[in-house]
């Protein structure tokens, strides 16, 4: 073996070794495997959320923190799916509300890709709000009978009347 493959892997080794100290590498135990694991819910953030989460971490599938589903309720007016829902809401921004938990904004869930699975069978409240606009509810029942797989809620929400148009 030439006398220059040990030399170049003895460096090859030290500059890992000189980057893992640079950039703070270490081996850490507290992470996501670790958390679903252990089933802790993370803790909530005391901070005002970025724009689009309301609800720091509430878009997190922990248990304990999907919605729960309410008893099947039928009629003309609501939606039903076997599985998930898709949104088409304007403005993309517009944030989706399950049974009062922020799950995250339309844009997260506008293609068949992107689909919001339920939990478990039942009923759901789904509240779109946006601010400046005024607020849509749905009610999507989760059956297996149900004749869709995916429910697709699709709504343009209109601008309230105290919103100013933007300058």
């Amino acid at each position: 073996m030439p006398r220059w493959i040990p030399i170049l892997i003895a460096a090859v080794l030290v500059v890992f070794a000189a980057l893992a100290l640079i950039t703070g590498w270490r081996n850490r135990e507290n992470t996501l495997t670790h958390i679903v694991e252990s089933h802790e819910r993370p803790p909530r953030s005391s901070s005002a959320a970025p724009p689009g989460e309301p609800d720091a971490g509430s878009s997190l599938m922990f248990p304990g923190n999907a919605p729960t589903a309410n008893p099947a309720v039928s009629g003309p007016t609501r939606l039903q799916a076997r599985r998930g829902m898709v949104t088409n809401v304007l403005p993309e921004d517009a944030v989706v509300y399950v049974n009062d938990l922020a799950i995250g904004q339309v844009r997260q869930f506008n293609t068949m890709e992107e689909v919001y699975d339920f939990p478990a069978p039942g009923s759901y409240t789904i509240h779109i709000s946006a601010p400046g606009y005024k607020d849509q509810q749905f009610i999507v029942t989760v059956a297996e009978d149900a004749k869709q797989e995916i429910a697709r809620i699709s709504a343009k929400l209109s601008r309230s009347a105290a919103a100013k148009p933007p300058l």
